[in-house]
């Protein structure tokens, strides 16, 4: 049988329109909306109403959710919205959809969910603008985080010149790019660290403590500071960073029940959040993994790095050490060590914020490094050590010592395009359609952007800056992305010198130059290998270098001397 509590916000409406309407007729009219003709409530609101106005005597008039709504605002960008707007449209990405229960002034508690939407969803690499939001309607099933939705009827608050939309009840949510991410309410019954790591909204687990940190952040508002402690949890099936404002008395080994904990996103970085109304106990199971094999199971590898993680552990090759100053914004000055390090599974930077007594002259060696950080540079994960405590200098290479300067990792397409962003890697897909961009490009002399009509998007109208690019889709039937050569790699790649290729364009013309390209590359298979960038929006791949994959050099050779009419 339904509950009033289910019919909530249309019984307020009807009860509104028509006062003497028994609240149990209502209910029982949308409950046979809902069964006999699979009807929602909000779209069986109108002739519901209407049903009840006609048996009070009461003049039909339209829905009160209709009729006061102002005219339709529909914008493009939040910029183009102000305080007080009503009934808005606008496309949005989800990016974070938390819910929770509020008391509400009437002392009774509701289910909202708030989180975080970004306007430009289209765009790619475009400029974002991220703004709060507060689900007042319950409309977790179509506010996934990761999808790309229409909204419609929503409203601006602003609160201390912070603007934010509000979802209400009436408002209409259209998917336009589903995700594969759930919004789970608060479970009573634990789940596995795996699963919590592709889950939105609430968790309950059993883990044990196997690293933690206690930090001081300074207050958003500069009133003060407040004490933080930051760890990571793990169970057999993985392990996972979390953050604790407040008290957190136990030591690392601990085995505990985290009941209720929020999940955030760093970075697009899972993490548990343990508030207020989080409750934490210690769990006895005499079965469950020790800590020395959970802190082995923990450990990563440089494939595996995600932007935004914190506590990690992992063994690598270092293979160069230097050094630089840079100028801090307080004007001080400080010495930082930077690196390149690299595993079976791929590459990336370290960074050190602290000496650590590294031997230039006996590079590579190896290196465990735990407890650091993973903050991403030009769309790659790389390491942060903070202190010399962090590192440890292995006595041996856990592995044959890797050749740094030809290091790349064989990748599955489907596999490096649905993971994190990775550095030295290869992979091999088959080239679809060719940007009409392809060729001689304008940049900007300020910041190397490419420009459109002579302007740069930042730096406005600006003598550009000849410059060589290729862009190509990739797709191996599961996934797809943009690979991009720079003008070393198109030269590479096209057998031919940047002068050579404007001349080209100049007395054929472009669309001549993209037919020609088209025939040597759509529909057949490529290998390329340099870095990969994996975020929301989708993957975008730099090529390092660029070739045609074994099975298909032949049928390319013959093409080629078909093409310039060079016969053996």
């Amino acid at each position: 049988m339904s509950t009033p509590n289910e019919f909530e916000n249309e019984i307020r409406v009807i009860k509104e329109a028509v006062p003497e309407a028994d609240e149990k007729a209502i209910v029982e009219e949308f409950t046979r909306y809902q069964k006999e003709f699979l009807i929602p409530p909000k779209e069986a609101l109108h002739s519901v109403l209407k049903k009840f106005q006609s048996d009070a005597g009461v003049e039909v008039t339209a829905s009160p959710l209709r009729s006061a709504r102002p005219a339709a605002k529909s914008v493009d960008r939040f910029s183009d919205l102000q305080s007080g707007d009503k009934n808005v449209t606008i496309e949005v990405e989800i990016v974070t959809y938390t819910p929770r229960m509020q008391t509400m002034k009437n002392g009774e508690e509701k289910q909202i969910a708030f989180g975080w939407i970004e306007d430009n969803p289209w765009e790619e690499g475009g400029e974002r603008t991220r703004w709060d939001f507060k689900d007042w309607g319950n409309h977790a099933e179509n506010l996934s985080p990761g999808s790309i939705v229409r909204l419609e009827g929503v409203t601006v608050n602003e609160w201390n010149g912070k603007f934010s939309l509000n979802i209400n009840a009436w408002s209409r949510i259209a998917i336009l790019r589903a995700s594969d991410r759930k919004v789970v309410m608060a479970p009573n019954e634990p789940v596995s660290i795996e699963r919590v790591l592709q889950m939105d909204g609430f968790a309950t687990v059993v883990a044990r403590v196997i690293a933690k940190r206690e930090q001081t952040v300074n207050r958003r508002d500069g009133s003060g500071t407040i004490d933080l402690i930051k760890g990571r949890l793990a169970d057999d099936s993985g392990s996972i960073g979390f953050a604790c404002f407040g008290s957190f008395e136990h030591p690392i080994g601990t085995l505990l029940k985290i009941d209720g904990a929020s999940i955030r996103r760093f970075r697009d970085t899972p993490e548990l959040n343990i508030g207020d109304r989080t409750k934490v106990e210690i769990y006895h199971d005499s079965g469950f993994a020790s800590l020395d094999d959970l802190e082995k199971s923990a450990m990563v590898e440089i494939g595996q790095l995600r932007d935004g993680s914190t506590n990690v552990s992992i063994v690598v090759q270092l293979t160069s050490w230097s050094s630089r100053i840079i100028t801090k914004k307080d004007g001080s000055e400080q010495t930082i060590w930077n690196g390149e390090v690299v595993d079976p599974t791929g590459s990336c930077r370290l960074n050190a914020w602290s000496e650590i007594p590294i031997d230039e002259g006996k590079l590579p060696v190896a290196l465990r490094l735990t407890n650091i950080r993973v903050r991403s540079w030009q769309g790659v994960p790389d390491l942060t050590v903070d202190n010399a405590g962090q590192v440890e200098i292995l006595d041996e290479m856990p592995w044959e010592a890797i050749d740094a300067s030809a290091h790349t990792v064989d990748v599955e397409f489907h596999e490096l395009i649905t993971g994190s962003s990775r550095n030295g890697v290869s992979s091999t897909a088959t080239v679809v359609s060719i940007t009409p961009s392809s060729g001689i490009i304008q940049r900007c002399p300020e910041c190397r952007r490419a420009m459109q009509d002579g302007a740069c998007r930042d730096h406005g109208a600006q003598q550009g800056v000849e410059d060589l690019r290729l862009m190509f889709v990739m797709d191996n039937g599961l996934s797809n992305a943009t690979l991009i050569l720079s003008k070393d790699v198109s030269e590479s790649f096209l057998g031919q010198s940047f002068d050579e290729v404007r001349d080209t364009i100049q007395s054929n013309g472009s669309d001549s130059f993209l037919m020609g390209l088209r025939a040597m590359v759509v529909g057949r298979r490529f290998t390329f290998s340099g870095r990969a960038m994996i975020d929301p929006q989708g993957a975008l791949l730099m090529a390092d270098t660029f070739v045609m994959a074994e099975e298909d050099l032949k049928e390319m050779s013959d093409i080629v001397r078909q093409r310039w009419e060079v016969f053996a």
